[in-house]
């Protein structure tokens, strides 16, 4: 099925036909290419609008995702041949991809990939409201980055093991969590 990728932002730039290729692979690889999908890349401006109005949250983020499917089980993939086969929106703030990355020291177009599988990842049930969900997540990603890059020939570096809310609990209850 379709996908359908736009730039809406200026800078900073990356490599368009790659992200393309790397979806591509990405959607194979999570064999969910049957569904159409939406990737649009935006500015810190409009990134941050979209953050405010869905999750109440004033600040830029790297990554929204608007799932099709709002009740999905982590992994179980609705029926692709239904009347719906969107699989939904992703929303990559490339400022904040941006950022990440050279704080990891990685380029842009090397780091999107593992951006745009958190994406495609909460819009196939997971989640990372809680530990125990986001280490259900973190497998998930780091799983298909390794298949990605074993197909594609990549380096996309495996995500530091972090959950966002680490800071918000107790670190018995996340040392708990990452065993």
């Amino acid at each position: 099925m379709s996908l359908i990728l736009r730039s809406v932002q200026k800078t900073p730039s990356f490599n368009f036909n790659k992200l393309r290729d790397d979806i591509v692979a990405l959607r194979r690889i999570m064999r969910v290419d049957r569904f159409e999908l939406a990737v649009v890349c935006m500015d810190e401006p409009q990134v941050r609008e979209l953050n405010k109005l869905y999750n109440g949250r004033d600040e830029p983020t790297d990554v929204l995702s608007f799932p099709r499917y709002q009740n999905l089980k982590p992994g179980k993939l609705p029926d692709p041949w239904s009347d719906v086969n969107d699989l939904g929106d992703i929303y990559l703030g490339i400022s904040s991809i941006q950022a990440w990355c050279e704080k990891n020291h990685i380029d842009l177009d090397t780091g999107l990939p593992l951006v745009v599988t958190h994406g495609l990842c909460k819009l196939i049930g997971y989640k990372d409201d809680s530990l125990g969900q986001w280490k259900q997540m973190y497998e998930k990603e780091m799983d298909i980055i390794k298949k990605f890059n074993k197909a594609t020939g990549g380096h996309v570096p495996l995500r530091p093991a972090t959950p966002p809310m680490a800071n918000d609990v107790d670190k018995d209850e996340l040392i708990s969590a990452m065993s």
